[in-house]
């Protein structure tokens, strides 16, 4: 489908409201905090990402509801920073990030048979992280030793273990 994203229609068309999630990169930051600012307004749920190129707008992209931010020079940065402190770092955090690695970091909902354990004891992958509400907890802090209902996990998983995208 081709299409302007930035008008209503086109994203009606593509039935954005439908959507699992969305991925914004029109290579502009005017352009693509347009476009989420558009897309929120037709699909308020939607998870938005978008590539932002610019760190002054970054805090634009946040204040169009964009769920998630992407600077490809900070990350740059930090792939850059994290190879002074090991080699091995920055290669793993190219794993992570590469379509074909080995490893993926995969967020999910815990399951009724994990409430009540520790976040080290999931069985599916190494937990990094729960989501409780609007709070995030690292596996080193207290709140990670017994597991909610309704706690969202992300998790480091061997690749052919994680969802497929769709």
């Amino acid at each position: 489908m081709q299409g302007d994203a930035t008008r209503n229609a086109a994203l009606e068309a593509a039935q954005l409201a439908r959507a699992r999630a969305m991925i914004v990169a029109a290579g502009r930051d005017d352009t693509s905090i347009l476009i989420v600012l558009t897309a929120r307004r037709l699909a308020p749920r939607v998870p938005i990402s978008v590539v932002i190129k610019s760190h002054d707008n970054e805090a634009i992209a946040r204040q169009a509801r964009a769920d998630t931010v992407i600077n490809p020079a900070s990350l740059a940065g930090v792939l850059l920073a994290g190879s002074t402190h090991g080699a091995h770092i920055a290669s793993y955090l190219v794993d992570l990030a590469a379509a074909d690695g080995q490893v993926v970091l995969h967020e999910r909902a815990i399951t009724s048979a994990e409430v009540g354990i520790p976040l080290s004891e999931i069985r599916t992958g190494l937990g990094h992280r729960i989501y409780r509400g609007n709070r995030s907890f690292g596996f080193w802090e207290a709140e990670t030793q017994r597991l909610e209902p309704g706690d969202l996990i992300v998790e480091a998983v061997r690749r052919v273990h994680a969802e497929p995208a769709t």
